[in-house]
């Protein structure tokens, strides 16, 4: 992984597309412990993104968010940091912070070395209705952006997916 010309590398820990999503707690904006389930209770898909910080990312951030923002469907995404941090109001994003490095351990997310040690690598995880992964995004070159135009085609595909319980469910 690279960022402005620094290698980066993550933990051997890697979750993979088609395997069943895993729990994870995370603080919110107001420092309480939510558990964020693989599969929401109403069904919903799921986004779980991730980036080092803030303030390197915001216009990726906040373009993200306008994107969900115009979704038809309602689609929870959490923005995961490693740290708490202050960030503006968004729209459609919900902020959380992986303060325990659950979500950094079991995604395979969490930088081991340089700069941007402990911080979470920019990925996102489309997670569908009954918990599995459908789709991730984490790109080698951290200042190369998330592919918007694949992930509108998967959200369409995890929208007309099988709704009911699968045989992990």
């Amino acid at each position: 992984m690279i960022y402005k010309n620094e290698e980066f590398e993550l933990t051997d820990e890697f979750i993979d597309i088609g395997y069943m999503a895993e729990d994870f707690d995370v603080q919110n904006l107001d420092t309480d412990e939510i558990s964020i389930k693989k599969a929401s209770n109403n069904r919903m898909i799921q986004i779980f993104l991730s980036f080092p910080n803030f303030e390197d990312f915001k216009d990726e951030i906040i373009a993200f968010d306008e994107f969900m923002n115009e979704a038809k469907v309602e689609i929870f995404t959490y923005l995961i940091f490693n740290e708490k941090i202050e960030i503006p109001k968004l729209k459609k994003i919900i902020p959380v912070f992986d303060v325990n490095e659950e979500f950094a351990d079991m995604y395979g997310t969490k930088i081991i070395n340089g700069s941007l040690k402990n911080k979470l690598t920019k990925a996102l995880f489309l997670i569908g209705k009954d918990g599995a992964i459908y789709h991730i995004d984490m790109p080698e070159d951290l200042e190369k952006p998330l592919d918007m135009e694949r992930i509108r085609v998967e959200l369409n595909k995890v929208y007309q997916s099988y709704t009911g319980a699968g045989c992990h469910g």
